[in-house]
């Protein structure tokens, strides 16, 4: 079985890690920080606080594998031609309602568009987090 699963580069991974468990009740599942003898290959100052740089981690949101680390020098900028889609099991309606409006009473995010019935018949919405990462949130009807 093939996967496609999201690997976001942060300038701080292990900060957005932790916005990610406050906004969106992501569980981390793993951070890894460079070794010393990593870190030479990653370009890192040899005083570097590898205890803060996130070489590779894997989280979960609503049970969606996510992977991320720092971008290490290169620029990490949000493409504006991607969006991460959740779709929500029509079996589980609160399950939507609930994170959108949890995201929402956050005050961390910017709703691009409510979640909300759409003219063909899916509950969508739009989120935009504070590194630029557009998240929608789908539910068909049951």
């Amino acid at each position: 079985m093939t996967q496609l699963i999201p690997y976001i580069a942060y300038p701080s991974a292990k900060k957005a890690l932790a916005y990610y468990q406050r906004v969106f009740h992501a569980e981390v599942i793993t951070r890894l920080s460079p070794t010393p003898q990593q870190a030479g290959m990653f370009g890192l100052a040899a005083d570097a606080d590898l205890s803060e740089l996130t070489m590779h981690a894997e989280f979960t949101v609503l049970g969606t594998k996510l992977m991320c680390s720092d971008a290490f020098g290169h620029d990490a900028k949000p493409a504006s031609q991607i969006s991460l889609m959740l779709m929500i099991d029509p079996a589980d309606a609160e399950l939507g309602d609930a994170f959108y409006q949890q995201l929402v009473d956050s005050g961390e995010v910017t709703v691009d568009m409510p979640y909300a019935l759409q003219f063909w018949g899916d509950k969508m919405g739009q989120v935009t987090d504070k590194f630029g990462v557009v998240w929608r949130l789908q539910q068909a009807p049951a």
